[in-house]
C-alpha cells in the first residue's frame, strides 16, 4: 500500500523518480531465471500481492515503458494471463493505459481466444479492450470483430445472455 501510494505521488509530482521506483518494482518482481516457456513477471502476475504492485506501477508507467514492458514479459503470454484468476486484472491495467500499438498487439495475440477468459469467468479483460477501443478509434472494428466472434463460441451458445439459442 505505500509503495502504491509513493508511485501514484510521484506520478502526479511529474518527477523522474516515479520512473525510476517503476524499473526498480519491475526489476525486483521480475525472475532472473524463468522456467521455458514463462516471461520472467508472469509469477509476480499471478501472485496477489506482487500482482497488485504491478498493476499500481503500470497505472502510472509512460507509454515507453508499458510498450517495453509488454514485449518484454508478456507478449506470448496471454492466453494464460486473460485465463488466470489474478493475472487477468494485470492484463486490463496494460489496456487501461496501454498506447495504440500495444493494444493493436493485445488484440492480435489474444482475438482468437478471448472467449478463454469468459468461460471461465474473467470478463474483465473483455471490458478492458472495449475501453480501450474508446481511447483508439482506430482499433474499434477490430476489437468489435474480435469481441462479436466471442458470442459465436461453441460454448456460449445458450450460456450467454447476448446469445440467442439456435
Amino acid at each position: 500500500l505505500c509503495l502504491q501510494g509513493a508511485l501514484q505521488a510521484l506520478h502526479r509530482s511529474q518527477s523522474d523518480a516515479c520512473a525510476r521506483l517503476c524499473d526498480a518494482l519491475i526489476g525486483c518482481l521480475a525472475v532472473p531465471d524463468p522456467a521455458p516457456g514463462e516471461g520472467r513477471l508472469l509469477g509476480a502476475l499471478r501472485d496477489p500481492e506482487r500482482s497488485r504492485l504491478l498493476e499500481a506501477a503500470m497505472t502510472v508507467m509512460e507509454p515507453p515503458r508499458l510498450r517495453s514492458l509488454f514485449r518484454g514479459h508478456l507478449r506470448g503470454h496471454l492466453r494464460g494471463v486473460a485465463s488466470h484468476r489474478v493475472a487477468n486484472h494485470g492484463l486490463q491495467r496494460l489496456l487501461d493505459h496501454a498506447p495504440e500499438d500495444v493494444v493493436e498487439e493485445v488484440l492480435e495475440e489474444l482475438g482468437p481466444a478471448l472467449a478463454e477468459p469468459l468461460a471461465r469467468g474473467h470478463p474483465g479483460v473483455l471490458g478492458a479492450l472495449l475501453g480501450a477501443a474508446r481511447r483508439h478509434p482506430r482499433l474499434q472494428e477490430q476489437t468489435l470483430r474480435c469481441l462479436l466472434q466471442v458470442g459465436h463460441a461453441p460454448w456460449a451458445r445458450g450460456h450467454a445472455p447476448f446469445v440467442r439459442n439456435p
